[in-house]
């Protein structure tokens, strides 16, 4: 391996049905956590025309200055725009009822860290915010721990393992 590969980020694509809240929350986390080792993406099987206000609220309150995101379709990410992502991480099931992830470049590690949809909890406005705040926090933990894996480990062959394990654990909105 050569200094510029071992110098490389890691591309990595977040998605989830809508790319409004989850995914928008882990790209805008892992770019800020990974800084200079990762850079992130996101995308919507199916998304709608905004980000969703309470995830804008969140990255405010961390100081993300979210000019630079916005919602989008796989295609915005697929074929010529493919940057050659080294890992997926689909934050929902393709309710389009399609079981495989999409065709990327190369031989990315797909891995599933299905969390609830913050978009689907009704109730007022401190509820929402809540179930927010726990997709984020949850985000948080997974994508720090993701973002100090050493190199060595992130390169393992069992690291799609390693990763599916990390998104294991449950998560039960606020409501």
């Amino acid at each position: 391996m050569t200094m510029t590969e071992s110098l490389r980020a890691y591309n990595v694509l977040f998605i989830c049905a809508h790319n409004s809240a989850r995914s928008i929350l882990a790209e805008a986390l892992l770019n800020r956590l990974g800084a200079g080792r990762f850079q992130a993406w996101s995308a919507g099987f199916s998304p709608v025309p905004a980000i969703s206000p309470y995830a804008l609220a969140l990255l405010h309150k961390i100081n993300y200055a979210p000019d630079a995101l916005f919602t989008k379709p796989l295609t915005a990410v697929m074929g010529e725009k493919d940057p050659g992502f080294d890992f997926i991480i689909r934050l929902s099931p393709d309710r389009r009822g399609c079981p495989r992830a999409p065709q990327f470049k190369g031989e990315p590690v797909c891995v599933d860290w299905v969390l609830p949809d913050p978009c689907d909890i009704v109730g007022s406005s401190s509820t929402v915010a809540a179930a927010y705040a726990d997709i984020f926090n949850h985000l948080a933990a997974r994508l720090d721990t993701f973002a100090n894996l050493p190199r060595q480990v992130l390169e393992a062959p069992a690291i799609a393992a390693r990763l599916e394990r990390m998104g294991e654990e449950t998560l039960r909105l606020a409501a």
